[in-house]
């Protein structure tokens, strides 16, 4: 998926305008990327387009935020306050973002997370 595509995707399910779409997007990757230990960053910001890079916080320790603190740190990054808003837009970024990577990358960045982020994604939570 290329970065038009995936803004397109993003601003169709969500609802968006062109720069709220870039926002929300950069704002969801940001935190994901601060969430995920060790290289994952690394791995999910690979298999997204370039101009999506530097929107991929590295923080090899990870942060261990449960869906609420990761909905709170989307939202002050997109400056968005309705709590409503923000998990339609987390929702819409992060099914994008699913439907970019392949199987196995999927499913070591899912494995990192706990269910209610897991649940953003829209697919089945992974096994084993």
């Amino acid at each position: 998926m290329d970065y038009e595509q995936m803004i397109a995707t993003v601003r169709q399910r969500a609802g968006l305008g062109e720069n709220e779409a870039v926002r929300s997007v950069q704002a969801v990757l940001s935190v994901l990327g601060e969430r995920l230990a060790g290289q994952e960053a690394d791995n999910l910001a690979a298999q997204l387009p370039d101009r999506l890079d530097a929107s991929v916080t590295r923080n090899p320790q990870g942060r261990r935020w449960d869906i609420g603190e990761f909905l709170k740190h989307v939202g002050d990054r997109e400056q968005v306050a309705n709590a409503d808003q923000v998990r339609q837009h987390a929702q819409a970024v992060l099914r994008t973002v699913a439907e970019a990577l392949n199987d196995d990358e999927r499913h070591d960045l899912l494995a990192q997370l706990p269910g209610g982020i897991i649940d953003l994604f829209g697919v089945p939570t992974p096994r084993g």
